[in-house]
């Protein structure tokens, strides 16, 4: 059992690997985390308590432990997936659960897939010589194992908005959704017989693009993103040089955003262990560096869903602070707001308008509103309530950024404490959850019509 306290008291608050090893130096765990200090001293704390047998056993076995630090989430969670492939840790083997590990699969067709499947038995290399099936389409090759599901989702999800790729099962006359939203490359998925499929097939580099942007995810997801990042700006180059400057343009914004999710995003998923919600100061919400001296006694959350402006509805979403310091959602206080006054998409203004709506009740007032969105959102709350004691926020969720009005420039969630980090999400998610419920229910009773 482990007992080096000075080891552990030097621990880094940052993103990173850890390798549990026994007696005799061996690694027999490796896992990940966005905070090494609380991931790694969470398996030593008093009163921590483990259900696993297996996680038990390791626990008497460990001696010691080695960290390896890492610039961000998404490379703790590729370089947890390199090194368990490398040294087979027997905990990690033991531990190992079919519906969370996962690997990430390509498909073989002119525009690959990519698709999530539970791993192939054991641990294997990232090319299997053989193509396996996965719901009718053949699987090029596989890069994992990933132990981490959520974060893997998480990490895809990002890259998309950067790499657009084909998730469409079929192929349709039209735009896809997603192609509308920029997450599709639209002539991947057309129908030859389409109107517009042979407009997109007249546009250069678009089959090239598309191969491009999956060789950059596997670049990602393999640990050669600064390889890449080299790659594109080697391209910007090329397309200045031939004085294609739209395509200049894209790759420099892939670029900056590229750069930008590999160091701020969190998709790491923190699972702790504990008898006690109160082996750490942060495991409850601690609002003090928001401007609060007693936490908010009612949280109101705000989110927007429309499709291109069209059926645009709201949610109101409502937590409320338990005699054990955590929060509740209380459902008998949501609320739904079909959009009345703002057409075309402008999610600000209708923002506005749901906040103006809620005010006009006399329902209980909160402490604490936070808007999903950035600054322009947190604009349009402040504007509506600007007469009101009501400490608002808005919440970004492509990095996890909060807005404060006397802030110019957003702050990592993660800086007020974990538990309020996930407490946000939770609430944030929480009313977009409501918020599409109901939008898809007024979405189908127009089609109906």
């Amino acid at each position: 059992m482990l007992s080096n306290s000075k080891k552990l008291a030097k621990l880094p608050a940052s993103a990173g690997v850890y390798f549990f090893k026994d007696k005799d130096g061996k690694t027999i765990y490796i896992g990940k985390s966005g905070n090494l200090k609380n991931r790694v001293k969470s398996y030593f704390s008093k009163g921590v308590k483990f259900f696993s047998p297996a996680k038990v056993k390791m626990l008497a076995e460990i001696t010691d432990f080695e960290i390896l630090k890492t610039e961000s989430e998404i490379e703790a969670l590729i370089k947890e997936s390199e090194l368990i492939k490398k040294h087979k840790p027997k905990f990690n083997v033991l531990m190992r659960d079919s519906k969370n590990y996962l690997y990430v699969a390509f498909t073989r067709e002119e525009f690959p897939k990519i698709i999530l499947t539970h791993q192939p038995s054991g641990y294997t290399s990232s090319s299997l010589k053989a193509p396996q099936s996965l719901n009718g389409l053949v699987a090029k090759n596989y890069l994992g194992p990933f132990t981490d599901g959520t974060a893997v989702r998480k990490t895809l999800h990002i890259l998309r908005d950067i790499f657009p790729y084909c998730t469409c099962q079929q192929k349709h006359e039209t735009k896809c959704l997603n192609a509308h939203m920029g997450k599709c490359l639209t002539f991947c998925c057309l129908k030859e017989s389409s109107k517009i499929y042979r407009i997109y097939d007249r546009k250069f580099g678009i089959r090239g693009q598309y191969q491009k942007n999956i060789r950059a995810i596997k670049s990602v997801l393999i640990g050669r993103s600064r390889v890449l990042l080299k790659e594109l700006k080697k391209e910007i180059k090329q397309a200045i040089k031939n004085q294609n400057f739209e395509l200049a343009k894209t790759i420099k914004n892939q670029i900056i955003n590229l750069d930008s999710v590999l160091k701020h995003a969190h998709v790491l998923t923190e699972k702790f262990e504990f008898s006690s919600p109160s082996i750490f100061k942060d495991t409850l919400p601690d609002f003090t560096l928001l401007g609060f001296k007693n936490n908010p006694k009612r949280i109101e959350t705000y989110d927007i869903s429309n499709f291109h402006g069209a059926e645009a509805v709201g949610s109101m979403v409502v937590f409320e602070l338990q005699e054990n310091g955590q929060y509740k959602a209380n459902k008998n206080e949501y609320r739904k707001f079909k959009i009345k006054t703002v057409s075309g998409i402008n999610d600000p203004a209708m923002m506005a308008e749901i906040i103006k709506r809620r005010l006009n009740n006399n329902w209980p007032l909160p402490q604490l509103i936070i808007v999903d969105g950035g600054r322009t959102q947190l604009n349009a709350a402040l504007e509506i309530l600007q007469k009101t004691n009501i400490r608002v926020v808005s919440l970004a969720k492509k990095l996890e950024e909060i807005y404060l009005p006397e802030n110019k420039e957003p702050i990592l969630a993660q800086k007020f404490g974990r538990s309020l980090k996930y407490l946000f999400q939770a609430i944030r998610d929480e009313a977009h959850r409501f918020a599409i419920s109901y939008h898809r229910k007024l979405h189908r009773q127009a089609i109906s019509k």
